[in-house]
C-alpha cells in the first residue's frame, strides 16, 4: 500500500502549502525526507549554548535544531551536574517532550563537579518516578574538554532514525506543520494590535487640539490684573511726586510766581505723563511676550495723550480772618509806633510829633502783616487747587491705563483664539488622516485573519484527504491509490 502524495490533494490545499512552507514541498518533490528538528531544553546556565555548539562542530547535517516543541523529533534535556534535578527541569520536560517524543539526556558540566556520577544516579531514580518511560533513560556525561559530545550525537541520530521511521507520512507531516505555521502567525496577528503609535498619536493630538487656548486665556487674564496693579501703582506713585514737586514750590513761590503757577503744574503733569506712557508701553510689551502672543499694538506708536489740568485756581475771597488781621495789624503797628516813638516824648518839641509818627508806623505795620497773611493764605489756596488739580490727573492716567489694558487683552485675546482655530484646523486635519490609516490597517488585519481562516480550513480539507482510510472515495469521488 503506498502512502498519499501531496500532488493527490485538492489543488487549493497544495497552493497554500507552496505558499507557506516552500522548503518542505522542495524537500517533497526531490525525494528527500521530511524535516525533523531537535529541541534543546533544560534549566538556566546549565550549557545549552555551548553543548549545542560543539554539536555543530561535528558535522550533523542531519541534524537539525528548532525552538518550537511542535516542530521537534527529538528532544536534547540538558541536565546540570551541581545537582541533582527538581520541579523546574521535571516541569520543562513535561512541556517539550510529548508522549511519542524520544528524549535525550546530557549531564554537562561533570568536569567542574567531584560527585557528578551520584547525581546521575539520583536523577534516573527521579526520572523513572516520574514516567515509565524514563524508567531506562540513559544520561550521557559532557565534560569542558568535549568529551562525551560524540555519544550525545550518535544518540540523537540514533533517536531521529527511530522517530523518522516511525513517523507519519511525508504529506500529512508537511501538512501539519503549515498548519502550525498558518495558526501561529493567525495568532500573532490577533494578538497583536495595529496602529498602537496612532492611536496614542491621536489622544495627544486631540488633547492639544485647542493650542493651549485655555491655559493662555486664563495666563492672559492673570497678567492683566498684575499689570492693572502695577501701573495702578504706577499712577499713584507719579502723582505722589508730582504733588511733592508742587508743594515744595509753592511753599518757596512768590506773589508773581503763584500767579503764573497753573502753567507750571501742568508742564510737571507732562514730564510726569511720559514716564506713565513709558511704563505702560513697557509692561504690556511683558504681557504680550508672556502670553506667548505677538501682535501690533497701534496704540503703543501714539504717546500719551496730555491731561487736561483744570484752569487756574478762582479769586481768593476775603474774609473775616482778612478783617480781624488789618484790626490786629493796625493794633500792633500802633503799639509798636508808641514804643518807637516814647523816647521823642521827651522832648516837649518833639512830642507834638509822636502822634502823627506812630499812626503812620502803626499803618505800614498792619499793611505789611495784612499783605503777609493775604501771601500765606494765597499759598494755601494754590496748594489746595494743586492737590484738587492732580486728583483731576491721576483719574486721566488711571482711565488711560486701563484703556490700554483692555485694548492689549481684547488684541492678546483675538489672537490667542486665530492661533487656536488653526491649531484645531490642523490637528484635525491630522487626526483625519490618523483614522484613515487606522482604517486602513483595521481593514488589512481583517483580510490577513480572512486569508489565514481560508487557508486553514484548505489545509484541514488536504489533512482529511490524507487521513481517509485506504479505498474510500474523496470529495471528488476518486479512490486513494493502495
Amino acid at each position: 500500500m503506498t502512502t498519499p502524495q501531496l500532488s493527490d490533494l485538492p489543488a487549493e490545499t497544495v497552493d497554500v502549502v507552496a505558499r507557506w512552507n516552500p522548503d518542505a514541498v522542495a524537500r517533497l518533490k526531490s525525494g528527500g525526507p521530511a524535516q525533523r528538528g531537535v529541541l534543546v531544553a533544560g534549566p538556566r546556565r546549565a550549557g545549552k549554548t555551548t553543548l549545542v555548539r560543539r554539536l555543530r562542530a561535528l558535522d550533523a547535517p542531519a541534524l537539525a535544531f528548532v525552538e518550537d516543541p511542535l516542530d521537534a523529533g527529538v528532544v536534547l534535556m540538558v541536565l546540570d551536574a551541581s545537582a541533582p534535578l527538581g520541579r523546574e527541569e521535571l516541569s520543562v520536560l513535561d512541556v517539550v517532550a510529548r508522549p511519542a517524543c524520544p528524549v535525550v539526556f546530557a549531564l554537562t558540566k561533570t568536569d567542574l563537579h567531584r560527585d557528578w556520577a551520584g547525581v546521575r544516579e539520583r536523577n534516573r531514580t527521579l526520572l523513572a518516578r516520574h514516567a515509565a518511560r524514563f524508567a531506562d533513560a540513559e544520561i550521557h556525561p559532557v565534560a569542558a574538554g568535549g568529551s562525551g559530545v560524540e555519544a550525545v550525537l550518535a544518540a540523537l541520530q540514533r533517536a531521529a532514525r527511530d522517530e523518522a521511521r516511525d513517523s507519519r507520512p511525508a504529506a500529512e507531516a508537511v501538512l501539519e506543520q503549515t498548519r502550525r505555521m498558518i495558526a501561529a502567525t493567525a495568532r500573532s496577528v490577533r494578538e497583536t494590535e495595529p496602529g498602537a503609535e496612532l492611536r496614542a498619536e491621536r489622544v495627544r493630538a486631540l488633547t492639544l487640539r485647542d493650542g493651549g487656548r485655555t491655559e493662555r486665556v486664563a495666563q492672559l487674564r492673570g497678567q492683566v490684573q498684575l499689570a492693572k496693579v502695577e501701573l495702578l501703582h504706577e499712577v499713584a506713585s507719579q502723582v505722589r511726586a508730582a504733588g511733592t514737586s508742587a508743594r515744595s514750590e509753592i511753599d518757596r513761590a512768590g506773589r508773581g510766581t503763584l500767579a503764573d503757577y497753573p502753567g507750571r503744574l501742568a508742564e510737571i503733569v507732562r514730564e510726569r505723563s511720559g514716564a506713565v506712557d513709558t511704563a505702560v508701553t513697557g509692561r504690556l510689551d511683558d504681557l504680550r511676550s508672556r502670553v506667548g502672543v505677538a501682535v501690533s499694538d497701534p496704540e503703543a506708536a501714539a504717546p500719551l495723550a496730555e491731561p487736561v489740568v483744570p484752569e487756574g485756581p478762582e479769586p481768593r475771597h476775603r474774609g473775616l480772618e482778612d478783617r480781624m488781621t488789618i484790626l490786629i495789624g493796625a493794633s500792633a503797628g500802633l503799639g509798636l509806633g508808641r514804643l518807637v516813638v516814647s523816647p521823642l516824648s521827651m522832648v516837649p518839641a518833639l512830642d507834638i510829633a509822636t502822634i502823627p509818627l506812630t499812626l503812620a508806623l502803626g499803618a505800614v505795620a498792619a499793611w505789611w502783616l495784612t499783605r503777609s497773611r493775604a501771601h500765606v493764605a494765597e499759598r494755601a489756596h494754590v496748594r489746595q487747587w494743586a492737590t484738587e488739580a492732580l486728583v483731576h490727573v491721576r483719574s486721566q492716567w488711571e482711565q488711560f491705563v486701563l484703556a490700554r489694558l483692555l485694548a492689549a487683552e481684547t488684541r492678546v485675546s483675538e489672537a490667542v483664539i486665530a492661533e487656536s482655530r488653526v491649531a484645531a484646523r490642523e490637528v484635525d486635519e491630522r487626526v483625519a488622516r490618523i483614522d484613515g490609516e487606522l482604517r486602513r490597517l483595521a481593514a488589512r488585519r481583517s483580510g490577513q485573519l480572512s486569508s489565514c481562516e481560508r487557508d486553514l480550513a484548505a489545509v484541514d480539507r488536504g489533512l482529511q484527504e490524507v487521513r481517509r482510510p485506504a479505498g474510500e472515495p474523496n470529495r471528488r469521488g476518486e479512490r486513494l491509490n493502495t
